[in-house]
């Protein structure tokens, strides 16, 4: 464990999923939350977290700041950190922006600080997420091990250099959605198929971790996978006949790079 107070500027879905897995292990009154939507903090009623009402009050009361807006708001949250002339002393800066680099926040805030920059995915508000993280060379070791860890108590938590930081969003961060579409695209074929959508929802949603799973554990291949399950002249041929005919492949492969592009550009724009 490392001492300190946590702060998060911004209470959003992903806030939540990480002070989850923050008061696994620390007491409420290690957490301290700033929203300009002060209702927001309706959703911790009953919790004794340090709830404060400007961003100099946020930042005063924490050692580890989490930079938990979105990033066309970073302008304005660093920029009201660094007029609110609070000592940056000792504290360490998190981000879950994309495209939101360490030298940025650091230029915004008019020092050089330590940060973390964290790249997690939507699966964490299940406890199944995939984080990645890397950090500028102010980052002490014992606080990046500890950042590391809360995220994995979320699901796992992986290190990248920071160059890797845009690209791994098209492989972690964005491509829940596109299974959330291919699981979408499966339940509406049920239902042209005659079933009811709703009831194969959980259904359809099983399969694919199933599948994942049985991939994951095998040792085998993608490709090994889809021989087994691809009988000679079958029923599961003929359908990965269509996907391919659709460019199936490609129009993914295609996404990642448009996802990378954009993340590139917002980077860019810094």
């Amino acid at each position: 464990m490392i001492k300190g107070k946590f702060t998060f500027l911004g209470t959003g879905n992903m806030a939540g999923a990480i002070i989850g897995g923050i008061t696994k292990e620390y007491p409420d009154d290690a957490i301290a939350v700033f929203d300009v939507d002060e209702s927001k903090y309706d959703k911790y009623k009953g919790r004794s977290f340090t709830f404060t009402h400007s961003v100099k009050e946020a930042v005063e009361e924490g050692t580890f700041i989490f930079l938990s807006v979105k990033p066309q708001n970073f302008a304005e949250l660093l920029g009201g950190i660094r007029e609110s002339g609070v000592p940056l002393d000792g504290k360490t800066f998190i981000s879950i922006a994309a495209g939101i680099s360490t030298e940025y926040i650091c230029r915004l805030l008019g020092r050089d600080v330590p940060v973390i920059r964290t790249m997690p995915n939507t699966p964490m508000l299940a406890g199944k997420g995939v984080t990645a993280l890397s950090r500028n060379a102010l980052v002490a070791d014992k606080v990046f091990s500890a950042v590391c860890k809360i995220f994995a108590s979320a699901g796992e938590a992986f290190t990248l250099p920071e160059s890797k930081m845009n690209d791994i969003i098209a492989v972690t961060s964005s491509s829940p959605a596109y299974v959330f579409l291919f699981i979408k695209s499966i339940v509406d074929g049920a239902r042209e198929l005659g079933f009811d959508g709703d009831n194969m929802l959980d259904i359809v949603c099983k399969t694919v971790i199933g599948s994942a799973e049985l991939l994951r554990t095998s040792g085998k291949s993608a490709d090994e996978m889809i021989r087994m399950v691809c009988s000679p002249k079958g029923t599961t041929e003929k359908a990965m006949d269509a996907l391919k005919e659709g460019g199936f492949e490609e129009s993914v492969i295609d996404a990642m790079k448009r996802c990378t592009d954009r993340a590139n550009e917002l980077s860019s724009l810094n």
